[in-house]
């Protein structure tokens, strides 16, 4: 490879298979990890589906912060996933304030706001894990020195090509070097891991790292993947896997997931098949 070119591994469980949490006798529900997710309205399926993946994935506690008037639609399809309503700016930030919260989401479902912008930001200044997706990236669209600036400890962000395109105004490339170093110039100006989502997802951390996930296959193209991943890298990061590897395992097991499955696959049946995954990665 010339000297150029940035340098990469391929996925596989070998780079982060140890750092897999494992339940034992001493585990509850606190310590196997907490992760609020801001929910959306109208569109509440994607919170919900990055609920039930996060809680697939091994934490503890999962719950989704939702506007009040939204309550009853979340309720009435969630059981051991919280739907944890409020009625004011100030009733979500003291859901965010919870010390037992070991995670964050914010994006899938939410609108292109001022008040996503905020909500994510408030979130970032917690100093936790915080996973950055969807519209919370199209939120802060040319304004990702705004978003540097607030980030305080780990931070993942998941945008596909348009997401990326909008947050730092370039185009992502086909060509796999380019694609690399687009990802890895990214995650060096905003200080989070980027996780580039396509064919092959490139996750680019600061320090110069770069991971290529290639096991995906075609029928992960289908509305609410995205969601199930984050939820995913969610649940890891709560469970305390650092974000480069939290990001790189979920989207192997995510893919390996999908391709269990195979044909028909819809974001729904993923998360069902996460535990199976797992059982066979840290048996």
């Amino acid at each position: 490879m010339p000297n150029d070119q940035p340098s990469y591994q391929p996925n596989s469980p070998a780079l982060w298979q140890s750092l897999l949490p494992k339940p034992d006798a001493s585990s509850h529900k606190y310590s196997r990890g907490y992760v609020l997710i801001q929910g959306g309205y109208p569109v509440t399926g994607a919170a919900r589906l990055a609920g039930l993946a996060a809680a697939r994935s091994g934490a503890g506690i999962t719950a989704i912060a939702v506007p009040e008037h939204a309550f009853s639609i979340y309720a009435s399809q969630l059981l051991s996933i919280m739907a944890k309503p409020y009625a004011s700016t100030p009733e979500l930030y003291a859901l965010i304030d919870d010390q037992r919260v070991g995670a964050f989401l914010i994006g899938p479902g939410a609108d292109n706001t001022e008040e996503t912008r905020q909500t994510t930001l408030t979130m970032l200044q917690t100093g936790k894990p915080v996973v950055i997706d969807a519209d919370a990236l199209t939120a802060f669209a040319m304004q990702a020195d705004r978003l540097s600036k607030a980030i305080s400890g780990p931070c993942v962000l998941t945008p596909h090509d348009g997401e990326f395109q909008r947050l730092l105004g370039v185009k992502p490339t086909i060509e796999l070097h380019e694609r690399i170093q687009q990802a890895l110039t990214a995650s060096r100006q905003i200080h989070a891991v980027i996780l580039l989502k396509g064919a092959k997802s490139i996750i680019a951390a600061p320090d110069g790292k770069v991971i290529v996930n290639e096991n995906a296959p075609p029928t992960l193209a289908t509305a609410g993947a995205g969601d199930v991943l984050a939820g995913m890298i969610a649940s890891l990061l709560a469970q305390g896997v650092p974000a480069l590897e939290a990001s790189a395992a979920a989207a192997w097991i995510h893919g390996e997931a999908a391709r269990l499955f195979g044909t028909g696959l819809i974001a729904e049946d993923l998360p069902e098949l996460v535990p199976q995954v797992l059982e066979s990665l840290i048996a």
